[in-house]
Formats: structure tokens, sequence, C-alpha cells
């Protein structure tokens, strides 16, 4: 298994780095940093006024070269550091499109995600919440009030559905890979009153592979995280389905919502 974890040395990529060590170490896997930088912070070119920088010379060229080569030998010491002994990479170039082609290559990213309160915006326009909804890697997302430093049991959620089925089966890839224990879900937020139907599905679907099958009704996002916390799981999986070119999350917007709000963190699995 291959793990990537994309870093901007903040908390977050902090709180998310630890998992990401915790599964590469349990599941014997290659964990791969990444930080990529768009633009070179250039302090010479801020030391000469306006007009002088519209005019080429050899000076100016020395000094921004000098500052470019300092920037980048910073950026490699800094990300060696954090790596602690796995593979790191500085990648130049566009954020979003880089994350892209290297989540391809691997076989789930591990990051963190910013946001300045748990129902901004800040998650699903930033970069983590666009790399969500349009790899086809899975993407285990962190928030800024994360406690959990290890995994070790999942709360697979299911709807029965094609996306949770995907979801369900990287789950038991993840398991057995990692020694992960599972417990699979199923919200009713019809809150039909029979229970009997859906938790003899889930039985069905376990084939003894979760040590628990629990059926509750409610709002997913509400539910999903509480019972996380009451079965003592570390992460929260949720199958993602694409609508032609434009990716959607399963549950649509209530996802959206567990995944910006959820303090557990949330493993997002595509369809694909």
């Amino acid at each position: 298994m291959r793990i990537l974890h994309p870093t901007d040395f903040s908390h977050t990529a902090d709180l998310a780095h630890a998992l990401a060590q915790d599964l590469a170490t349990r599941a014997h896997a290659v964990l791969h940093l990444v930080h990529v930088q768009e633009r070179f912070q250039e302090e010479a070119a801020r030391r000469y006024l306006p007009a002088q920088t519209e005019q080429i010379n050899a000076e100016l060229q020395r000094r921004l070269a000098e500052d470019r080569a300092h920037e980048t030998r910073q950026l490699r010491e800094r990300l060696a550091n954090v790596a602690e002994g796995a593979s790191s990479e500085l990648v130049w170039g566009g954020v979003l499109p880089e994350l892209l082609r290297l989540a391809n290559e691997h076989d789930l990213v591990v990051m963190g995600a910013h946001g300045a309160n748990p129902f901004d915006e800040a998650f699903l326009g930033g970069v983590a919440g666009r790399l969500v909804r349009r790899t086809t890697t899975p993407v285990l997302t962190v928030r800024e009030g994360c406690t959990r430093k290890q995994i070790k049991r999942l709360l697979v959620a299911t709807d029965f559905a094609e996306a949770s089925m995907a979801a369900w089966t990287f789950a038991i890839h993840l398991a057995q890979t990692a020694k992960l224990k599972l417990v699979l879900a199923h919200v009713d937020e019809e809150k039909r009153g029979d229970a009997k139907v859906p938790a003899a599905r889930l039985e069905a679907l376990s084939a003894g592979r979760a040590e628990r099958c629990i059926v509750r009704a409610g709002h997913p996002v509400d539910k999903l995280p509480a019972l996380a916390d009451e079965v003592g799981a570390d992460a929260i999986v949720v199958g993602m389905r694409r609508h032609g070119a434009i990716a959607g999350l399963l549950m649509g917007a209530r996802a959206d919502a567990l995944i910006r709000s959820s303090a557990i963190p949330v493993l997002s699995v595509p369809a694909t």
C-alpha cells in the first residue's frame, strides 16, 4: 500500500501526519510526504522599487536566483524534518493539479482540512474539498478538532447503494492490511420504525467481517460522529458517487456537512 500525505506544515497537517504514520506502520505501507509550492517568495524583488524591477539586470537576476535557491533549500530541509525518515518531495506548481496527479499514484491520501469553523465553506472550497470531489483515490480528511492519534477501528456508513458498497469494499481491504476493526452502520433518516430489515441487510453485508452492525434513526451528520464515539471508532468511512463531470458525495449535502463538521476523521471513498 502507498500512502500520500500532503503537508503545508500547519497544525492540522501535523494531526493528519500522525494518522498517516500510524496507518503506514500498521499496514507496512510506503508513506510519502509532499509539499506543493505554487510560487517563490522573492525577497530580492521586494527590495527593489517597482520601476527598478521592470528593468531586467544581472544583479537583480542574481539576487532572485539566490533567494530561490535559499527558499528551496529551506523547504526541503523542513519537509525532511517532518518526514522523519519517510520519503518526501517538494513540488513546484498548482496545488490541486499536482495533488491529483500524485493521488493517482497512491492507494490512500491522508491530509488536513482547514476551516475557521465547522460550518464555513473553507473545506469544500479549499484544496482538501476539491481533491475529495475530483480524485479517484480514497482520501482521509482530518480537521483541527481531531483528537485521534491512531486508527484502530473504522465506522463504515452504508445506505446499501453502489457508492457505499465501494466504501465497504475498501474498508475491508484497509482493515485486513492494517489489522483494523470494523463497525458497519446504517442511519435511517426517515425513521421508518422497523429496524429489522436494514439490520438483516447489514448482517448479510457484513458476513462476519464487522464486529458490530448497528441501525440508528436520525440525521447522519449528527448520528455518525456520535456513534463513532460510542463504539470507539477512529474514522468514519463514507462512499462517494460521481455525476458525469461533476463529483458529488453520497448523501449529497449531508455528507458535505459531515466531512466539514466532524471532529472525527472522515475517509471518503469514490465509487470508482
